[in-house]
């Protein structure tokens, strides 16, 4: 095939552009793992916290409950929560790589700017959630919000 027919082939831009995105994602994927987080969340900075429990049920839902009082702030039901499914699969693979247990809670914690971590003492993974866009923090924002309006 001809220099000139290659640089024609309709398929050609189609191509690189997935796998500049494939290689982005790689790259993103290692950052994150990596991520320069803080270790700890400045207390002075916090605007806000909550420490969860997610609990599966028989019927493939999801229990969310605040580890404080046990109250229940929303079942996300099975094939729903995509976003809240695969982080917190990730941090409970995490934890039992490592041999640790679950009974330790999650803390969601917002600060006064608006970021939105989740964090595992247990693994000390911390996650910055708005680095995932405003639809998935969105729904952690669900959950400590809702904590918000029921007290």
């Amino acid at each position: 095939m001809s220099q000139a027919a290659i640089a024609r082939d309709p398929q050609r831009k189609p191509a690189i552009a997935c796998g500049c995105l494939i290689a982005a994602v790689v790259v993103l994927v290692a950052l994150e793992r990596h991520d320069p987080a803080p270790a700890f969340i400045d207390p002075a900075n916090v605007k806000q916290t909550l420490e969860l429990r997610f609990g599966d049920l028989p019927d493939g839902a999801v229990l969310v409950s605040d580890a404080a009082t046990g109250a229940k702030i929303e079942r996300i039901a099975p094939g729903a929560g995509g976003f809240i499914r695969v982080t917190m699969r990730s941090f409970a693979n995490e934890r039992k790589r490592d041999g640790l247990g679950s009974e330790t809670p999650f803390t969601l914690t917002r600060m006064r700017d608006g970021d939105l971590y989740l964090q595992d003492s247990l693994t000390g993974r911390t996650m910055l959630l708005n680095a995932f866009g405003p639809s998935n923090e969105g729904v952690f924002a669900e959950l400590i919000d809702h904590e918000r309006t029921t007290q």
